[in-house]
């Protein structure tokens, strides 16, 4: 029979600490602001203990987006690998619009877009992985495809952030969707 190993309890606070602290520095500066030192300072904890948990502030920002990744794979996977766009489009500008404040920076805001960029790739891999409606187009036609819609999906995002979210949520899904699917002639 397998040994069950829990986790430390406070391995969890510190990891809890170090990553509710970061996001608040990411509300409050650039990524190039962000250091070990402030974080660890914040934070309550030794700089040492931040090495025990990762190798650099990178790979920090690596773990919280690849735990946003995993909850939009959950989300995504709720509708069938083969739903028409347009659902999947719904389901990306609703979770992304449900994001907490440090996310929305992340995403929006140049000194993070390398960070974001990464975040978008991962989560169009994995739309791909599922179902690839593009497979008929050779591999460098599946790559503008794909990087057409990845950024327009980004850029659009972005844009009703830095509109204050006025357009309403569903108009912005309806829009996008239309746009996506049948270009600028359709809303003409």
């Amino acid at each position: 029979m397998p040994i069950e190993r829990k986790t430390d309890l406070r391995v969890l606070k510190t990891k809890n600490a170090i990553k509710e602290t970061f996001e608040e520095m990411v509300c409050e500066m650039d990524a190039s602001d962000i250091t070990i030192k402030e974080l660890a300072d914040r934070a309550m904890i030794h700089r040492k203990t931040f090495y025990l948990h990762y190798t650099c502030i990178e790979a920090l920002y690596e773990d919280m987006l690849a735990e946003l990744a995993e909850s939009y794979y959950e989300a995504i996977d709720q509708i069938p690998a083969d739903a028409p766009f347009t659902e999947s489009n719904r389901v990306f500008f609703t979770f992304m619009a449900a994001q907490e404040p440090y996310m929305e920076k992340i995403v929006y805001s140049a000194s993070y877009r390398e960070f974001a960029d990464k975040f978008f790739m991962s989560m169009l891999r994995h739309n791909r992985s599922r179902y690839n409606p593009y497979a008929k187009f050779t591999p460098e036609e599946q790559n503008i495809i794909n990087t057409f819609l990845g950024v327009s999906s980004c850029n659009i995002y972005r844009q009703w952030i830095a509109d204050n979210k006025k357009i309403p949520l569903d108009s912005l899904i309806e829009l996008s969707g239309q746009l996506f699917m049948n270009g600028v002639s359709s809303i003409l």
